[in-house]
């Protein structure tokens, strides 16, 4: 599985916020790069993440998984940083 990190974080703003729309405007790309994405992202999965319900999106088993753990991972990229900056001296 070839999920990119890019991806990773643009699914967790569909999962905050709901929308591709509002993901969009909270990762600052327009709206179709942020659908494109998701899009490779799921076939990558290999299951649906999300389905549409009226004007909402809703995560499914697969995309709750994916959340957990691509938030886990964001956290442990984060601590990274946070470790290198201490190494420069930042």
């Amino acid at each position: 599985m070839d999920a990119t990190f890019r991806q990773l974080r643009l699914f967790l703003a569909l999962a905050d916020q709901g929308s591709i729309t509002a993901a969009a405007r909270a990762c600052h790309v327009t709206q179709p790069a942020v659908s494109i994405q998701l899009k490779e992202l799921s076939e990558t999965v290999g299951l649906p993440l999300y389905e549409q319900i009226g004007k909402r999106l809703y995560l499914t088993d697969a995309g709750e998984r994916l959340a957990e753990t691509a938030r886990a991972m964001v956290q442990e990229w984060e601590a990274f940083q946070q470790q290198m900056d201490a190494l420069k001296g930042l």
